[in-house]
């Protein structure tokens, strides 16, 4: 509290009866000296001097300062300076100067009129007596009683160490966080060359951002109460916006609350404060929640950003999460409730998070927990999902396969996620998907028992995956901008889901499908015999090249496929999901390569290569084949180039995905089987929604 702070207390306090009022400080004086304080007002009641020894205790051990009142014998003028008392038990106080400059020989013929602590929400207001005052200190008396004065609705905090960016008209002031409080903001605004303090116009809103470096904590819309100052430095009174602020895009369909019980609760530093604040969740969901406190000691207003905000469970789990308040509303006196959305935290807590929200109504579901292997495998088989043509594939690298199941369901890893329906430690289902592109993860090996309860299991299967991606798709760390699933349309139940939902939207930019030829093919020919024809090549393909596959999928689907694969110009060098395997103890890589006549591209190859088994379809582990001029490539030029993919790829055979499909039909092409590719953009979640809300309905009616 330096000498200038004494202009705090010339704000108005409200004028409602019967709480004390007054205009400054002075005034203040003039009340106690009359009497007036002794009234009974609500705001302002007498303490003991053993009270105000406490006080003046506290602010010793806490390093505070105290603020000396003199009275100018001549001109009834206040004068104040800042001391830091010493320990008291007695009926005096010595006071040590702030600063040896706050001492001058004039003070020793000005009249003590008393001392002011101050604290977030109140003063303590002493008269007092001069005993002794030097270059030094003051000693001065200690009353019997003294004052204390609620100023203020809410807590005050005094703040040094955030800048300040105030924006009106186009203008960018900076300055300094002088004071907070939720009700308002003191900022001390200074003149930078080109810009005039004279600008500043109180009657219009201004657009105010705390940041502290490249951190930016709060950035809302603000009112001017007060301005006051010269031309090189204002000292602005703002009232922020208490509105509520959209995160995100609205959604008709959103993660539910839940109120646990014990409850859990958060903590964190306050950015501004620096002060620690720890509070108990009322409600909690995938994506947020929401906590009370008291009114007059909040710290939490619409728009402030908590970088670092720990989340206690009950079970002694902590959670790390990035959070911001949306909202703050009155609920009881003298509650206050405020509602956070998670910004981001990582994907091994979020797992932790949503396992603890939903087995707080189903306890069945599991995500990513630890499965026995052998019983996953036992289920794979005897729920069909391993049939004996499929077998017969994976047969050959069973060993590699069992393998790298111990690993995924024994140690999660931030490339899978898989949910399982367990009863009586029976498991009844199983859902997975895969982080396959940079932003894109693929659903797979989705089955339940085949029994009468199979269509229920495997609805809350999907609806429990399917809730988990849209519910995390906005943190940064989840990468879940797009989900793909490749199915077989003869399969009733996934072409009804998936399939159904893109049929019923109509509109691919939401929801598209796309079909594709699948063939194990075999390389017969050796690199040698498969020599291109003259004027034919294959080689790394380049930003043009995609481009044009751009302009070909554009005009023959319109749908998402293309930045769902990774194919667009922009991602060529893309080898960040590549890393992130790597660091997870994978393998992930693909090749673009571009087969071209006369340096024109007539189809694109995309070779992905990851672990063995990833996929039990190889689908993790195969080459993507993209006929941009389906017209202008002979079926013998076709084969020769796949011959090429021995260079990249020791199998003897090799999964191939063939787009467009009419393209191996019209050359007689044999294939295995067709898959229809399923992309759905998160983004458009409530339209998949209300589709897949109506088809749960009548599977389950």
């Amino acid at each position: 509290m330096e000498r200038e702070n004494v202009q705090i207390l010339k704000m108005e306090l409200p004028q409602e009866d019967p709480d004390l009022s007054y205009a400054n400080l002075y005034e203040l004086i003039q009340q106690i000296k009359e009497g007036k304080l002794d009234r009974g007002y609500s705001n302002a009641k007498k303490i003991s001097r053993r009270k105000l020894i406490d006080h003046l205790n506290y602010v010793n051990f806490s390093e505070g300062k105290v603020l000396i009142i003199f009275k100018h014998p001549k001109y009834s003028e206040i004068i104040t300076r800042l001391a830091a008392p010493d320990p008291c038990q007695e009926v005096s106080v010595f006071g040590q100067w702030s600063q040896p400059a706050d001492f001058v020989e004039s003070l020793r013929d000005l009249e003590v009129i008393g001392f002011l602590l101050e604290y977030q929400r109140e003063i303590i207001l002493a008269p007092a007596q001069k005993l002794e005052i030097h270059e030094k200190g003051i000693d001065l008396t200690l009353p019997e009683s003294a004052y204390e004065i609620v100023l203020r609705k809410a807590d005050r905090f005094p703040i040094g160490h955030i800048q300040v960016q105030m924006i009106q008209s186009g203008v960018l002031f900076s300055g300094t966080l002088k004071v907070f409080s939720v009700k308002a903001f003191e900022v001390e605004i200074h003149a930078s060359e080109g810009v005039s303090l004279k600008w500043i116009n109180e009657e219009c809103p201004v657009q105010i951002i705390f940041r502290n470096g490249q951190e930016i904590f709060y950035s809302r819309e603000c009112k001017i109460i007060k301005q006051g100052g010269h031309l090189r430095s204002k000292t602005l009174v703002l009232e922020p916006s208490l509105k509520p602020i959209n995160r995100f895009k609205r959604r008709e369909f959103r993660a539910t609350r839940q109120t646990l019980h014990p409850s859990p609760g958060v903590y964190f530093i306050h950015p501004l404060t620096n002060r620690l604040v720890k509070l108990t969740i009322s409600d909690l969901s995938t994506s947020g929640f929401s906590v009370e406190e008291e009114a007059e000691s909040s710290m939490l207003l619409p728009g402030l950003v908590i970088p670092d905000m720990k989340i206690e469970l009950v079970n002694g789990t902590t959670l790390s999460c990035k959070a911001q308040v949306i909202y703050k509303n009155p609920i009881r006196d003298p509650l206050v409730k405020s509602g956070f959305t998670i910004l981001n935290l990582s994907n091994a807590d979020y797992i932790k998070l949503t396992n603890l929200v939903n087995k707080s109504t189903n306890s069945n579901l599991d995500i990513c927990g630890t499965i026995a292997v052998d019983s996953l495998w036992q289920f794979f088989f005897q729920s069909g999902f391993i049939y004996p043509k499929k077998y017969h594939q994976i047969q050959q690298n069973k060993e590699a396969f069992k393998n790298l199941y111990e690993r995924i369901y024994n140690h999660p890893t931030e490339v899978e996620r898989h949910i399982t329906y367990q009863e009586h430690g029976s498991l009844l289902g199983h859902i997975s998907m895969v982080h396959l592109y940079d932003t894109t993860w693929m659903l797979h090996h989705f089955t339940a028992t085949p029994n009468s309860r199979y269509k229920k299991v495997a609805l809350t299967l999907l609806h429990q995956i399917e809730r988990y991606i849209i519910d995390s798709h906005y943190l940064e760390s989840s990468q879940m901008d797009n989900i793909i699933c490749y199915f077989r349309p003869e399969n009733k139940f996934p072409n009804q889901v998936f399939g159904g939902a893109a049929r019923a939207l109509k509109d691919p930019r939401i929801c598209s499908l796309d079909r594709f030829a699948y063939l194990v093919y075999p390389m017969l020919l050796g690199r040698g015999e498969g020599g291109l024809p003259f004027s034919w090549s294959l080689s790394t393909s380049t930003r043009e090249d995609l481009a044009e596959l751009v302009h070909f999928y554009t005009h023959t689907s319109g749908g998402q496929m293309i930045q769902a694969l990774d194919l667009e110009p922009e991602q060529l060098d893309n080898q960040r999901l590549d890393e992130k395997y790597r660091q997870a103890g994978f393998t992930r890589e693909r090749r673009l390569l571009s087969l071209k006549k006369n340096h024109k591209v007539k189809a694109i190859f995309s070779l992905i290569r990851t672990d063995a088994g990833l996929n039990l379809s190889e689908l993790t582990n195969s080459l993507s084949v993209f006929v941009v001029e389906p017209d202008e490539l002979p079926l013998e030029v076709f084969l020769r180039a796949l011959a090429q993919m021995s260079l990249y790829d020791q199998r003897q055979n090799i999964p191939i995905l063939l787009f467009p499909l009419h393209y191996a039909e019209r050359h007689s092409i044999s294939y295995d089987r067709i898959y229809d590719l399923w992309v759905f953009g998160v983004d458009n979640s409530d339209y998949y929604f209300n589709y897949i809300n109506r088809l749960f309905s009548r599977l389950l009616s």
